[in-house]
């Protein structure tokens, strides 16, 4: 598909997910039960498939890149920390709005993009641009735990074991030593990686939620105006400096367009911080995403 198919299709299964909460045939806590079969079988499936048969000199070429991921985090991190600070907000409020500038949805939003438009060889990197995510992930987790007396070994825990993780890890390990599947088990991974995508566009159009956006309207502008817009531009700076191109660079400035994380809920829950004030940011820069998201594409 190209990359006007691509967005049309994931916004109309996003859609049939709204819909299908709307008339209730679905509730929105069916969202929990999907994503845990998506983060826990599906999105495993996809990436072991995606590392396994890629070519190992890609994978290689593509080790720049969850750097390159952290670094973008970082400095959109600190765009944030400004902007709070300047705004004079607490530090529970500026932290539940620090966290969903830093953290993007390179994994949910991310891979279903990368795969449409540039197949399995897009997938990978778009896979190695998570692992940077992950990474992220843990290191607010430690930071958060060190601000609010946290318990860092939850979130180290989370990320250890997090299904995905093993994904990469295997799949490569698998592709290096060229262990063969066989017909019954590359046919399994084939079923179970097909259902991904329509399931995490579903669970995402049964998390939307609209109530709680308009008292946190600018947090969740700010947000979404960093993660859309000046993300992928700090990401267009940081590639041309240390030279990217090729695959490699374009699916790193579309992975730096995404949307915020909704892992960063998970931080805001944990941390007890404001969160009614992530998931509006979150909420926010998701929809916004599906406009900004096309103009992103035919550009790069």
């Amino acid at each position: 598909m190209n990359s006007v198919e691509t967005i049309l299709s994931i916004i109309i299964m996003v859609v049939l997910g709204y819909s299908l909460r709307r008339g209730s045939i679905l509730k929105p806590g069916d969202a929990h039960t999907l994503n845990k079969i998506v983060i826990n079988v599906a999105i495993p499936s996809l990436i072991f498939l995606a590392m396994y048969n890629s070519d190992m000199q890609a994978i290689s070429s593509s080790a720049i890149i969850p750097l390159i991921c952290i670094l973008i985090s970082f400095l959109t991190g600190v765009v944030a920390y400004l902007w709070t600070k300047g705004k004079g907000f607490s530090k529970k409020v500026s932290w539940s709005i620090i966290i969903p500038t830093a953290m993007l949805n390179s994994g949910f939003m991310g891979y279903p993009i990368a795969l449409g438009i540039f197949g399995q060889e897009g997938m990978v990197r778009a896979v190695f641009y998570d692992m940077g995510s992950i990474l992220v992930f843990i290191g607010l987790g430690i930071i958060l735990m060190f601000i609010f007396k946290g318990d860092y070994r939850d979130i180290l825990k989370r990320a250890l074991i997090f299904p995905p993780l093993w994904g990469i890890i295997l799949g490569i390990m698998a592709n290096y030593l060229q262990i063969p599947l066989g017909g019954v088990i590359s046919g399994v991974l084939i079923y179970l990686s097909g259902a991904a995508i329509p399931l995490i566009m579903i669970s995402l159009g049964l998390s939307l939620e609209f109530r709680g956006i308009k008292e946190n309207m600018e947090a969740a502008s700010f947000v979404s105006f960093v993660r859309l817009i000046i993300s992928p531009l700090i990401a267009l700076m940081v590639v041309t400096m240390v030279g990217l191109g090729g695959l490699e660079k374009t699916v790193t400035l579309l992975e730096a367009a995404m949307p915020s994380a909704m892992l960063s809920m998970v931080l805001a829950i944990t941390y007890d911080l404001d969160v009614k004030l992530t998931a509006a940011c979150v909420f926010c820069s998701t929809v916004l995403s599906l406009i900004s998201l096309p103009f992103i594409i035919s550009l790069i």
